[in-house]
């Protein structure tokens, strides 16, 4: 299996991908994930990655919208 974020991929980028992470502001971190922030693709780190999967794994889901079948029946029950 493949580790495309670590080793020789990482050595050939600039100060080894590492930086302050946009989000958390950590220094010396490894910013190698990209993540779309306002818009804009930004790298982030791996800590600020799984926030953001939490956070929407966490969310609320959308209620589902009643379907027009139901809404007929409901409506002839009523009349």
């Amino acid at each position: 299996m493949s580790k495309a974020h670590r080793g020789v991929g990482l050595r050939k980028t600039p100060n080894h991908s590492r930086g302050t992470c946009p989000v958390c502001k950590t220094t010396g971190i490894k910013v190698i994930y990209e993540y779309e922030l306002d818009g804009n693709k930004v790298k982030i780190c791996k800590f600020c990655k799984a926030k953001f999967k939490n956070d929407a794994r966490r969310a609320p889901k959308p209620a589902p919208a009643e379907t027009p079948a139901a809404e007929n029946a409901a409506s002839e029950a009523s009349a």
